[in-house]
């Protein structure tokens, strides 16, 4: 099986976040008569190959650098006890898929979903053609996470209208700072059509154009002027205007998130929960649980 190499120095923070997350959601619904399920939209192969620096006790010329196998986020799923009643793994990759399907061979017990696809149309039509409500079952309803982990700027967001529209799913999405500000760039002759599609896509309005970019008239001569988009907004206004299009989708609630960075430092993605039941008891509940994790990965955040 090929290696599968993904995320930064921050990986492990984010799917720690998860993983106590899905646990304290499981032991918190066990008793509630909820049918629980988990959802991963990019779940690739199951696991990640981590790079780790290896000691050089035999001199730097003899130090190569180490390959550990840590679990993904979907084994991290699979794993949690008490289990959640149903897991959907999506991937689109063809050989991760196949990598998923084995890692899924190990949970011969659990409710297993794999789904082969575009991540995108099949959490839409998930969202649309589920029940959440629960009528005519035992359960009184279906409650979830979704885990939404793209590999870039692959979210569109008529998904996140979709989760939102479910009033069931609890959602971490860790949004792509770095692909908007790649394609957002200071400089607008920077900025083509095609940037400009993948933003509107990504955050489902074009105004980002009035509240990030300034027109500034610059004087090329005595008798000519000409208008030039600057950029203003920085890392934290992009990241603030990311948060305010959450909270318009999810009538929950939408947490401060926290940022993850590149091995250089420069800021990656941002990890945001947001939760889509309107309900004040399941909100405050999930906002207990998702607080404390946030907080606690803020306060371990090392540059």
């Amino acid at each position: 099986m090929a290696a599968h190499k993904f995320g930064g120095p921050d990986t492990p923070k984010k799917l720690r976040c998860l993983q106590e997350y899905l646990q304290a959601f499981s032991l918190a619904l066990r008793h509630q008569n909820f049918a629980c399920i988990y959802i991963d939209a990019f779940a690739g192969s199951g696991s990640r190959t981590e790079v780790r620096p290896a000691l050089p006790l035999f001199g730097p010329e003899f130090a190569e650098p180490e390959e550990i196998s840590t679990p993904g986020s979907a084994r991290i799923a699979l794993e949690i006890d008490p289990p959640l009643h149903s897991v959907v793994l999506i991937e689109q990759d063809t050989s991760r898929f196949a990598e998923l399907k084995a890692m899924i061979d190990q949970f011969p017990t659990r409710s297993i979903i794999p789904r082969q696809g575009d991540a995108n149309k099949l959490v839409q039509r998930l969202c649309a053609r589920t029940n959440w409500r629960g009528a005519n079952t035992v359960a009184r309803g279906i409650r979830g996470v979704i885990f939404l982990d793209p590999y870039g700027m692959e979210v569109s967001w008529s998904t996140v209208e979709a989760i939102a529209k479910t009033e069931a799913l609890d959602c971490w999405y860790f949004f792509p700072l770095s692909g908007l500000y790649r394609n957002a760039p200071h400089d607008p002759t920077r900025l083509d059509v095609f940037k400009e599609a993948n933003l509107d896509r990504v955050l489902g309005t074009p105004n980002w154009r009035e509240r990030w970019y300034d027109h500034d008239i610059s004087r090329k001569d005595m008798f000519e002027t000409e208008a030039q988009a600057v950029r203003r907004a920085d890392i934290d206004a992009i990241e603030g205007y990311v948060k305010e299009r959450l909270s318009s989708a999810f009538k929950g609630t939408v947490l401060d998130p926290i940022r993850l960075h590149h091995k250089n430092g420069a800021p990656l993605a941002s990890l945001f929960f947001a939760v889509s039941n309107p309900s004040p008891a399941a909100v405050r509940l999930a906002t207990d649980i998702a607080s404390h994790i946030l907080k606690r990965g803020k306060s371990s955040q090392v540059r």
